[in-house]
């Protein structure tokens, strides 16, 4: 309540600086760093500046997007809001709640984006009547990348069942190749985690054991099996994975250092980048699942209230630059993404994404689209933050896999 207080009584003084600049300004807080996404980035920047606004930019990079929400924290307790801001999960709305949000409902209407736009995404772009942000892209997360030559050159094909990732891992690692690149950070090893645990166990176990938070679930044998080929997968990732940036993983990848990397597919966007071609250069396959679904991330941007007419006329032109079908198609094959909008032909994108448009059209006729957990899509920060903790401390230490589970379920029930 103090935060809103602070910002209703400060937020009338914003605007001085806009108003004076010649050429007005749009600043976006984001966390897109890597060459790939830079040149995404830039693609709907472009569009803006055609609309006579300049673009801040103000990138923070890190902890897949938590140090950037930090830098929003600090920027909305000074008063100081940026024009807009990228948002993951239910970072969005948890700021609409706080009243510092513009609603976007006269934008969707003029524009008729509302009719354009997957119902999975409303759950996020949309907090009670308003729609409180804009969407980009549709990530799949639970992507397979693997280096063909490698697999061409040791006779190896797209594993079916996670015991097969194994074997393939330990005949890559018997010929001296890393089989799985990765690091240490814990959003990097919980990709891992969900994957597997809906993977093996499906989509319904998910939906119950990670979205519910049900503690049959939670504590059951299938959640002991899950932490039991986690352990496996640890015995395929290197010895110099502390530290490691995703990107440099991907790169592992892509100079035939490493033979797999599991990655949403913005890691497809660092292949292309080195001018490498699915299919040829590089596979993509989505992790070996009995059931098949689609674990989705959006990138959304949100606008912040303000008294200045030109200011809002600048976040209009930001919001209508993203939504642009051409900006979406554009963007998209450069980071690696689907559009968010599903009225945009995927049939000049690559075989990657076109695999990708099809199995997102098969989850949502068959209820099995699932939001990220590592990415705050399957449930609020206070609970993906236990699974994050819990899974990262039983990756790189000794811990059993009964201790995780307990340590899970006590969490979970800590933070309800």
């Amino acid at each position: 309540m103090k935060l809103k207080m602070l910002l209703t009584a400060s937020i009338s003084l914003l605007p001085i600086a806009a108003v004076a600049q010649e050429k007005p300004k749009v600043e976006g807080i984001h966390h897109w760093v890597s060459e790939s996404e830079v040149k995404a980035l830039k693609v709907i920047t472009d569009k803006l500046a055609t609309k006579g606004y300049i673009w801040q930019d103000s990138a923070v990079g890190g902890l897949s997007g938590a140090n950037a929400l930090q830098a929003l924290r600090t920027r909305l307790a000074a008063g100081n809001p940026p024009t807009t801001m990228q948002f993951l999960g239910f970072e969005g709305l948890d700021w609409a709640n706080e009243g510092v949000l513009r609603s976007l409902n006269e934008l969707y209407e003029k524009n008729g984006w509302e009719k354009t736009i997957s119902p999975q995404l409303e759950a996020f772009v949309k907090n009670g009547d308003d729609y409180i942000s804009v969407p980009i892209n549709m990530h799949r997360q639970n992507w397979i990348w693997a280096n063909k030559a490698l697999f061409d050159k040791y006779g190896i094909s797209e594993p079916k069942s996670w015991d097969e990732v194994i074997a393939v891992g330990q005949k890559l690692k018997a010929a001296g190749v890393v089989p799985l690149a990765m690091g240490d950070e814990p959003w990097q090893i919980l990709e891992v985690f969900e994957a597997i645990a809906a993977d093996m166990n499906g989509p319904d176990f998910y939906k119950k054991a990670i979205v519910d938070l049900d503690e049959g679930e939670l504590s059951s044998d299938k959640m002991v099996k899950t932490f039991d080929m986690l352990r496996k997968v640890r015995g395929l990732v290197d010895d110099g994975f502390t530290g490691r940036d995703w990107a440099v993983a991907s790169a592992m990848v892509a100079d035939g250092k490493a033979g797999m990397q599991l990655m949403g597919d913005w890691a497809k966007g660092e292949f292309l980048n080195k001018g490498l071609k699915p299919g040829s250069d590089f596979l993509c396959f989505p992790t070996p699942a009995q059931t098949p679904y689609f674990k989705f991330v959006i990138d959304a941007f949100g606008l912040f209230k303000t008294d200045s007419e030109p200011l809002v006329l600048a976040q209009d032109a930001w919001a209508e630059s993203v939504m642009d079908p051409q900006v979406q198609k554009d963007f998209n094959k450069v980071k690696g993404s689907i559009p968010a909008r599903i009225d945009i032909s995927v049939s000049d994108f690559d075989a990657c994404a076109q695999r990708s448009f099809a199995d997102r059209d098969a989850a949502q006729k068959n209820d099995t689209m699932l939001g990220g957990l590592t990415e705050g899509f399957a449930n609020q920060p206070q609970f993906t933050g236990v699974f994050s903790d819990v899974v990262a401390k039983f990756f790189t230490t000794d811990m059993s896999s009964e201790d995780a589970v307990k340590a899970l379920v006590d969490g979970i029930n800590n933070a309800k």
